[in-house]
């Protein structure tokens, strides 16, 4: 892999090269977003949206009362306002090219190095989320039943429902949250901090919000990473997306969706904490030897503002 540029812009307006950027684009548009302002209009959207659909459902057979029907609608309305309430709306506001973030597929690379690294880090996840329902369950086994009832799978529910939560977990979630994650916030954090910060704080946030907080914060990682090193956010979503096609995969040839029994599933961790360990044990040198290898240089530009056209230098770090 090639050197980092002397003297390589850290992010700072004043320090990137005027050459760097397309003809009339702000030179760091990510330092004027205000990041705080997301909790809020997910809340703000995500009501109104909601709204909306009752107020359909008044002059169309749409049941919002319906369990299936209003989980579905809640999950699009989330999505809805992170992508319609923020995202876009912040990007416009703050001169951001939705183009020019989401980015091309550089030519040559190799998929079957992001499957591999997608099949260690799935393999990871697991593991490690077997070790951390062990320690909930001796220290403090209430919070684990609710993390388990909270992925209950839906008993009874129609096709159609299934069908509908597949799409979104397959489509919708990889999309949108790569947008905001590695997207919007790692550029706006990395324009505040530093790309390393950014990079770490992203993750561990990714992480914590999907309940699993090593797991998939190391998938948070490994997919920050990959939009660094290829300047677009398409290679992490499509490793995002395939990550959740397998496990709704799984899910469905686990056969049909009963209700789930909290006990037995307590009793499966305990049962599997050793294999839990075991895994780990393989997939983590593998994980961290990658990372270290292309952790972000302390010169590293904000993806956004690195021309991936004109240079294949990617401002990481090679560490033997």
């Amino acid at each position: 892999m090639t050197e980092p540029p002397e003297a390589a812009p850290t992010g700072k307006s004043s320090d990137i090269p005027a050459e760097t950027q397309p003809e009339g684009e702000p030179l760091n548009p990510f330092e004027a977003f205000r990041a705080r302002t997301l909790i809020p209009w997910m809340i703000l959207g995500g009501v109104l949206l909601l709204a909306s659909v009752y107020l359909v459902s008044l002059f169309t057979p749409l049941d919002p009362g319906d369990p299936a029907t209003g989980d579905v609608l809640r999950m699009l309305s989330l999505y809805g306002a992170l992508l319609l309430g923020w995202v876009v709306w912040v990007c416009r506001r703050a001169g951001v090219g939705l183009g020019r973030l989401v980015g091309r597929i550089p030519a040559g690379h190799s998929w079957w190095t992001t499957l591999g690294l997608l099949i260690v880090t799935m393999a990871f996840s697991a593991g490690s989320w077997g070790i951390f329902a062990y320690g909930l369950a001796l220290a403090a086994p209430g919070v684990l039943e609710f993390l388990l009832e909270a992925g209950e799978r839906m008993p009874d529910a129609p096709l159609a429902y299934q069908v509908a939560v597949a799409v979104v977990a397959v489509v919708l979630a990889p999309a949108i949250e790569e947008l905001l994650f590695r997207g919007v916030l790692l550029n706006r954090w990395a324009a505040k901090w530093s790309v390393a910060r950014a990079v770490v704080a992203t993750s561990v946030a990714f992480g914590i919000l999907h309940g699993n907080p090593v797991g998939v914060t190391v998938a948070g990682l490994v997919m920050a990473v990959l939009y660094l090193r290829t300047g677009t956010l398409l290679v992490p979503i499509a490793f995002h997306a395939t990550n959740n096609l397998i496990a709704t995969i799984l899910e469905f040839m686990a056969g049909p969706l009963e209700p789930v029994d909290v006990a037995a599933q307590i009793q499966e961790i305990r049962d599997g904490a050793l294999w839990a360990i075991v895994i780990v044990a393989v997939t983590l040198p593998v994980l961290v030897w990658y990372l270290r290898r292309n952790w972000p240089s302390r010169e590293a530009r904000i993806p956004y503002l690195t021309d991936y056209r004109a240079t294949d230098t990617r401002g990481i770090a090679e560490n033997p």
